[in-house]
């Protein structure tokens, strides 16, 4: 079996680093990736010695042999700008010729996960040409998320895409979202509108709903979030009509996947109740509002979830006959 183990780098793995660090240079070469300069230029013992003294430089060893190195720093403000300490931010990762599509550049990023995570950071931070499409590609299919663009002052300079993801694994959070309508066929939605925190600036309606508890099914927690958001205690609510997973950036920071399930409910009044919000719903819940189907189909607002009309009328909400369950 393969042993992979990583260490610190020294001045005796300046050699194979330059090696390495060659190797991917001319990986991106033939993508038009010029980050690192253009044909022939590559990078000098000098540079690479340089490099290891100064910054934290780590190697990656498959049966004791150097195939990739990647340097881990605490802070980026170049690229990043001032930050909270809660990140780290990985750079010139590279994997050596003859070694790719062997999962390391995975291994390296869980190690600095694992790492990160240990000094009380929570983030994975890397970034990326934009134009190298394929490398942004595999960074997003290891579960990076795009949260920003740089754009280099120097003249002919290049853009950036800022990518991070959870140091810890990413937390599944299940969800149980209501889809709730009168006999007038219309459905209700709350405007978010966030002020402070990750999301600040966003504003966006989207179905009420809310965390599952621990010991509670998808479906207790559907009705309980019918009591706590509109304050009605008592209406007919249909099996899950629809999931999807999605990846969801939470007001903290924290990216999850949501796994939500959706029920229709089907109630005679459009008045709801306040009541049982608690302070951090008061603080981003602007408004309410009973949509028409024609409504949601012509609006120019940002609604969230996408597809809903689909789902509401997979679920007969527009039916011209209520369903058995209303």
């Amino acid at each position: 079996m393969a042993s992979l183990r990583i260490r610190r780098a020294s001045a005796n793995d300046v050699p194979i680093l330059t090696r390495i660090r060659n190797d991917a240079h001319e990986t991106k070469l033939t993508h038009r990736d010029y980050a690192w300069g253009k044909e022939g230029d590559g990078f000098s013992e000098r540079w690479v010695r340089n490099n290891v003294f100064q910054r934290t430089v780590y190697v990656v060893e498959l049966d004791g042999d150097p195939v990739g190195t990647f340097v881990l720093d605490l802070d980026d403000e170049k690229h990043w700008g001032p930050q909270e300490p809660v990140g780290g931010y990985v750079h010139g990762l590279c994997v050596r010729k003859g070694f790719n599509g062997r999962g390391l550049g995975n291994f390296m990023l869980d190690w600095c996960g694992d790492k990160l995570s240990a000094l009380d950071r929570r983030f994975i931070r890397l970034d990326c040409a934009v134009h190298n499409v394929r490398l942004c590609a595999y960074y997003e299919s290891l579960g990076f998320i795009r949260v920003g663009q740089y754009t280099d002052s120097k003249a002919g300079g290049y853009v950036w895409s800022l990518y991070e993801k959870s140091a810890h694994p990413m937390r599944k959070r299940p969800s149980a979202r209501l889809l709730i309508t009168t006999p007038k066929r219309r459905v209700l939605l709350f405007r978010f509108v966030h002020k402070t925190g990750a999301l600040a600036g966003q504003a966006y309606w989207a179905t009420p709903g809310g965390g599952v508890e621990h010991g509670e099914t998808f479906a207790d927690a559907a009705i309980r979030e019918l009591r706590e958001e509109t304050g009605i205690c008592t209406a007919q609510v249909s099996q899950s009509v629809a999931q999807r997973e999605v990846l969801l950036q939470l007001p903290d920071g924290e990216h999850v996947l949501a796994i939500e399930q959706y029920f229709v409910v089907g109630i005679d009044t459009e008045s709801i109740s306040r009541a049982g919000w608690t302070a951090d719903e008061r603080a981003v819940m602007a408004d309410h509002r009973w949509w028409s189907r024609d409504e949601l189909c012509s609006t120019k607002e940002t609604i969230y979830p996408e597809g809903l009309v689909q789902m509401l009328d997979n679920g007969g909400v527009f039916d011209a006959v209520r369903p058995l369950w209303a």
